[in-house]
């Protein structure tokens, strides 16, 4: 005889849950980024938010002057989307296709 497991309703209702809360929190990333188009000014959880960073690690680099940011009245912080933006496309780091060979070199052959 084969053992048949099945879910409690308890396990059911738990599961069902689980899935509505992955729909709803992807609902929520969808509408952040939606918000993060409009606005053109951030504050600091809004741009710890967009890098995806911590505000701790965001207060550093702002410390270290590492990222463009104003402070209108030597108080709270603002960054501006665009010079994000910039900052972020200044720091990527393109990785070399693996694969590529120099043209002297002859590629593998591969033998069966």
């Amino acid at each position: 005889m084969s053992e048949h497991h099945q879910l409690s309703p308890d396990s059911q209702w738990g599961e069902r849950c689980s899935v509505k809360l992955d729909i709803l929190l992807s609902r929520v990333d969808k509408l952040t980024g939606l918000l993060f188009h409009l606005k053109g000014t951030f504050t600091v959880e809004d741009a710890a938010l967009y890098l995806g960073i911590t505000p701790s690690h965001l207060y550093k680099l702002v410390r270290k002057y590492d990222i463009p940011h104003s402070r209108p009245t030597n108080g709270r912080i603002f960054f501006n989307k665009e010079d994000l933006d910039k900052w972020i496309k200044s720091r990527m780091v393109i990785e070399p296709e693996i694969g590529i060979h120099n043209e002297s070199e002859q590629p593998y052959e591969c033998y069966y």
